[in-house]
């Protein structure tokens, strides 16, 4: 696609920012709104808490636009118990989905057409055609980003997002980073960054503003858990995974820095006393082992010479005898509930 002079001004417009400005958000969804002759634009970044899912911000331009926001947040407010968000992990989003603009009959064959279904039903636009990108730094979410109208969108449509994806991406990025909240400055980034071990800063609303590398790969892999251990460990300090840190300042909302604290019990330590307190066999203890490398059950049958049916039974008893529902959860309860206590 090559792109008309006006796009090329919106994605140059894009890189022109100082922190005093407005969210990008603002401007660039009726702008592109126009460009795609969309009924419905929209933007957001969804958080995970210890109560469920909620957003960090939900921007929307149209005519109905403030009811579709509104109706979007209650959405978001009954989601419970998944690492997922919806079809994607925002934390960890699969990488064929990652900055890629895909027209919604793509986007049937890698999510479950059902749940958007029901969505836009919920949010007053059923039957509507979709075209979407999951703006990421990495792994992670930046801003969902898409429009909605009842005629189908096209090729070039998806190309308009595609060609804005990147400049969003860096707009998105910086204004994280630049905000006037002191928390999300390059120097606390590069502070959690020399820690050495999964950091954290949690805001007001018991949410985490912001991670180092290490604690972003632990909260992909379990966010409720990670917000839960850090929740425990504000409020018992001496049995909790994470030592809690008031952050301060006269005038800002409070604010937590969580460090995860040195482990004192290697992995095979720890699957020991897994083994002692859940009163496992030994087959059981060596699929524990196996897990918590991140073996599959494919790989734990071949090393065990066993069929990967009667895995699935070991990984069974294993959830029961310890009170978990998934994997995420084994390892939580193992690394982050006080076990070793």
């Amino acid at each position: 696609m090559r792109p008309s002079s006006r796009l090329k001004d919106i994605a140059q417009a894009l890189t022109k920012w100082t922190p005093q400005d407005a969210p990008a958000m603002t401007w660039l969804l009726p702008e592109l709104r126009d460009v795609l002759d969309a009924s419905f634009v929209g933007a957001y970044r969804p958080l995970a808490t210890d109560q469920g899912w909620s957003l960090e911000f939900m921007y929307g331009a149209g005519e109905t636009a403030a009811s579709q926001v509104r109706a979007f947040e209650r959405w978001v407010g009954q989601l419970q118990g998944s690492n997922r968000f919806l079809a994607y992990n925002p934390y960890s989003v699969d990488l064929q989905q990652r900055n890629r603009a895909l027209l919604r009959s793509e986007l049937a064959r890698s999510v479950v057409a059902e749940l958007n279904e029901a969505l836009y039903q919920a949010v007053g636009l059923p039957g509507s055609d979709q075209v979407r990108v999951l703006v990421c730094e990495g792994p992670r979410l930046l801003s969902w980003l898409g429009a909605t109208r009842e005629e189908p969108f096209t090729r070039r449509d998806a190309g308009v997002l595609r060609y804005l994806t990147r400049p969003v991406e860096e707009r998105l990025r910086l204004e994280r980073l630049l905000q006037p909240r002191w928390p999300s400055t390059l120097a606390m980034e590069a502070a959690l960054e020399a820690v050495g071990r999964p950091a954290f800063v949690v805001g007001p609303k018991n949410t985490i503003d912001f991670g180092n590398k290490l604690g972003s790969a632990l909260l992909a892999r379990d966010p409720k858990g990670v917000l839960a251990s850090i929740r425990q460990s504000a409020r018992k300090a001496s049995d909790g995974a994470f030592s809690i840190t008031p952050l301060t300042v006269l005038g800002a909302p409070p604010y937590l820095l969580a460090i995860q604290k040195e482990q004192r019990h290697g992995l095979a330590s720890l699957v020991s006393l897994a083994q002692r307190r859940w009163g496992l066999t030994a087959r059981q203890t060596h699929v524990l082992e196996l897990m918590l490398t991140g073996a599959t059950n494919k790989d734990i049958a071949h090393q065990s010479s066993c069929a990967e049916v009667t895995v699935e039974k070991h990984i069974t008893e294993l959830y029961r005898r310890s009170g978990s529902r998934s994997r995420a959860d084994l390892a939580r309860r193992l690394f982050f509930g006080g076990l070793h206590a």
